[in-house]
């Protein structure tokens, strides 16, 4: 625990490691999204969801001796990562340059570690304000946690290697982050918590959970293997409407008038609904 506590804070994080890291974190998360193989395992949960964003970022900013320094390097982090990432699976996706579209949401995440790195720079300080940031970032990854042990319940073993990894990185960020018996109490109390609550809550009937889906330009058709999951509502002639019925699983694929076809999984977990495309 000592030398990870001495690379969470004593690392030189210099501008050449930060833009190190985007490239390979870049490159692996490109690999694991684009090997069908891998397709709605915890091996892409990384190109889907925030988990091992939150290691990377965390990493940064406690090694960096400003706020501003800590402020502008995870943003030039996630600025570079995340286009590359898109890049690198362009000639291996059916979706081809459409897979662009999903940056937007990245982008805004890029744009908010400008202010969200500043505020998480307080984790040097080892006090109680540190404690309420930390919070944040270990009641996420419990809810996430609690979603990926669903998901595994639902379709075992899938997300399970995720589910432990979102718990067992929570308490990895108390005890590195932190030196107080008292805080490590207070911080590993919250995501318990917030882990037990969205278990119960995963328990619920997964009717009424809803999400959009925007596909590239065109007129597009679907057709989904299980009705009783989900059901999906055509707003447009690319926007779709996606709302769940009960817990479980499907795969609806949308085929263009263009004979251009895209699948996705849809994972309905108690009151939330994920969508993640199939190659």
């Amino acid at each position: 625990m000592k030398n990870l506590k001495k690379y969470f804070g004593e690392f030189d994080m210099t501008w050449p490691r930060v833009l190190l890291l985007a490239l390979g974190t870049a490159v692996w998360t490109a690999a694991m999204a684009a090997i069908p193989l891998l397709n709605d395992t915890s091996f892409e949960d990384i190109s889907v969801t925030f988990e091992w964003w939150f290691l990377f970022a965390v990493f940064i900013v406690v090694n960096c001796k400003k706020w501003w320094e800590a402020s502008l390097k995870c943003f030039v982090f996630f600025l570079v990562s995340q286009p590359l990432i898109y890049l690198f699976q362009v000639p291996f996706s059916t979706q081809g340059w459409g897979l662009f579209g999903y940056y937007r949401y990245w982008f805004i995440f890029t744009l908010l570690t400008l202010p969200g790195a500043a505020v998480a720079y307080q984790l040097k300080r080892k006090n109680w304000l540190s404690v309420a940031v930390l919070c944040v970032a270990t009641g996420y990854l419990a809810f996430q946690s609690a979603m990926y042990f669903h998901s595994a319940a639902l379709r075992f073993p899938r997300h399970l290697l995720s589910a432990v990894f979102c718990l067992a990185l929570a308490v990895f960020f108390v005890l590195v982050l932190l030196d107080n018996k008292k805080q490590r109490i207070a911080a590993l109390a919250i995501p318990l918590i917030v882990f037990a609550a969205a278990m119960v809550w995963n328990f619920l009937p997964g009717e009424g959970s809803m999400t959009g889906l925007t596909l590239s330009e065109g007129e597009w058709t679907y057709t989904i293997d299980d009705t009783s999951t989900a059901d999906i509502t055509v707003e447009d002639g690319n926007d779709f409407t996606i709302t769940g019925k009960k817990n479980g699983s499907a795969i609806v694929d949308f085929e263009n008038a263009d004979g251009t076809v895209q699948s996705y999984c849809i994972v309905v977990n108690g009151r939330s609904l994920m969508v993640n495309p199939v190659d």
